[in-house]
């Protein structure tokens, strides 16, 4: 099957945009192909579908999972394609019920997008210690502070978390220090962990696990991850989240293809 697709560099989280219409239940053996193919280095997988809700497009994940950086990534893309080339792109992706809102500065290569809001937190014990669980649309992320741990820590983590909150995906955010971050993601549906460059979700569930705790204000974190810096900004009042935002330098590659075999 021939592909057509634009590669996204949202602070090294590489993610693949399908544009050529494919079957639903194509999209997780394509994706898992796309990911194999080392030349892109792709730690995720977004196709092109129709709109449901009135935005200006529609992605869906290659696990049906949210992700923040494919959302500020798709929506920089369609306001590149535009003729207009508008600043604010509404933007639907699975995992989130709502079109999100996609901030755009083409003279400054960057994006920033609104972020479903905290559902709600959780704790989870796991080897005798103790987590925090952000539960999200889409997504579920456990707070593990200090140096990343092994695939196998993480996968028996995940597993445990599992049991408590379902989802699409799953993250496990170790936050080596309040500015430092270290994303590992799982996606159900293609059965991948990944290691990956930067992840905007976690970046927001770790800003949100931060400002948790104090007084209503909006706060602005600066996540220092293996492949570039996210901007995660959090809203507190009356000790809950009523905004989240992240965003950060955005690169859009040409129109590419490629052979994909069923």
């Amino acid at each position: 099957m021939k592909l057509s697709f634009y590669l996204a560099n949202p602070a090294g989280n590489l993610t693949i945009f399908v544009t050529t219409p494919v079957p639903p239940q194509d999209i997780a053996p394509i994706a898992a192909r796309l990911l194999a193919l080392p030349e892109y280095h792709a730690e995720q997988v977004a196709f092109q579908v129709s709109p449901q809700q009135g935005g200006a497009g529609r992605i869906q994940m290659m696990g049906g999972e949210f992700c923040g950086n494919a959302t500020r990534s798709f929506g920089y893309l369609l306001s590149m394609l535009s003729p207009a080339h508008p600043q604010t792109v509404a933007v639907e992706i699975s995992g989130a019920e709502l079109p999100l809102t996609v901030e755009i500065d083409h003279k400054k290569g960057t994006c920033k997008t609104q972020m479903p809001l905290l559902a709600e937190t959780k704790t989870v014990t796991y080897l005798g210690e103790t987590f925090d669980v952000m539960i999200f649309d889409g997504i579920v992320h456990t707070i593990v502070p200090g140096q990343p741990r092994t695939e196998d820590f993480v996968r028996g983590l995940i597993a445990a978390v599992q049991q408590m909150a379902p989802s699409d995906a799953y993250g496990v955010m170790f936050l080596t220090a309040p500015d430092q971050l270290v994303p590992a993601v799982y996606v159900c549906d293609t059965h991948s962990l990944v290691w990956e460059s930067s992840c905007g979700s976690g970046s927001i569930a770790c800003a949100t696990h931060l400002a948790l705790p104090l007084p209503d204000g909006t706060y602005e974190y600066e996540f220092h991850q293996p492949g570039g810096i996210v901007e995660a900004t959090v809203g507190i009042k009356n000790g809950k989240v009523i905004l989240c935002q992240m965003g950060g330098p955005v690169a859009i590659s040409p129109l590419m293809t490629a052979d994909v075999a069923l």
